[in-house]
């Protein structure tokens, strides 16, 4: 099997694998980015072995956590992106891609994601979707980002 995550050619993670019986083997990990993206996904590699239960889920707000969280959920097959559009503002015409580009490279407010993309800046209604977006993106419910703000 192979899963890609990654954002523009920046930042690139490629993990080839195999699963029998919900064990992980033949694990081959590529990547391409900065110093910081690189050092995580040598951890990474050192942990993408045996069952696939036992494999945990990683905590962190940064861009490069945030991309391993995505390659350990679909390993898991836990990975359910709270949106299926391909253009999330369609008053501006932004794709769903840009908006979650911005918010794993560190928009991660509404208002930050609005800013750099200009999704949510004619009617708004897509305001509610990048929240979520930003909430599964950072692995927190809906009612701690409300906390939060």
């Amino acid at each position: 099997m192979v899963i890609e995550v990654g954002r523009n050619g920046r930042d690139y993670i490629r993990v080839d694998y195999d699963v029998n019986a919900g064990v992980l083997s033949n694990v081959s990990v590529r990547a391409v980015g900065c110093h910081f993206l690189l050092q995580k996904v040598q951890l990474l590699r050192g942990r993408l072995s045996g069952k696939i239960d036992d494999l945990l889920i990683p905590e962190g707000h940064d861009h490069a956590t945030i991309l391993i969280r995505e390659i350990v959920l679909k390993i898991k097959g836990l990975w359910n992106f709270p949106y299926a559009e391909a253009e999330l503002c369609h008053c501006r015409a932004v794709p769903t891609a840009r908006v979650d580009e911005a918010i794993v490279c560190g928009d991660h407010r509404v208002e930050d994601v609005a800013e750099n993309t200009s999704a949510g800046t004619a009617c708004g209604s897509c305001r509610r979707d990048t929240q979520r977006i930003i909430d599964y993106r950072l692995n927190r419910s809906p009612d701690s980002a409300k906390k939060a703000a």
